[in-house]
C-alpha cells in the first residue's frame, strides 16, 4: 500500500486517520471503499500525503469490484482524475518521484 491516506470531502477523520490508498499516480488512484461507488460517478477526495502535504480531486470511477471478507475494504476501486489542479498535480508529482 502507499503510505498516503485519503477522505471522501466532507468525511469527518481524525488527524492521522484515513483511509489508505492502494496505487497513486498522475492519472488515477486505486483505493479501497466501503460504500459502492457505480461506474461514471463521479467523488471529491483529499489526499494527505506522508510530508503533510494535502490536495483535494475530482476523481471519476472507472470500475469497482466487490472484496472477499477479511480485505481492507468491501470494493476494490479504480478511480480516474478528472479535476486536479496545478498545486495538486505539483505536489503529486513531488510525491512521486
Amino acid at each position: 500500500m502507499v503510505p498516503v491516506v485519503f477522505r471522501m470531502l466532507g468525511e469527518k477523520v481524525e488527524v492521522g486517520e484515513g483511509r489508505r490508498v492502494s496505487n497513486l499516480s498522475l492519472g488515477g488512484v486505486r483505493i479501497y471503499s466501503d460504500e459502492w461507488m457505480a461506474a461514471g460517478q463521479e467523488v471529491e477526495l483529499e489526499f494527505i500525503l506522508p510530508h503533510g502535504a494535502s490536495f483535494k480531486a475530482l476523481a471519476r470511477v472507472v470500475w469497482a469490484n466487490e472484496l472477499p471478507p477479511g480485505s481492507p475494504g468491501v470494493y476494490d476501486v479504480g478511480l480516474e482524475f478528472v479535476g486536479l489542479s496545478r498545486k495538486a498535480r505539483h505536489e503529486l508529482k513531488l510525491f512521486l518521484k
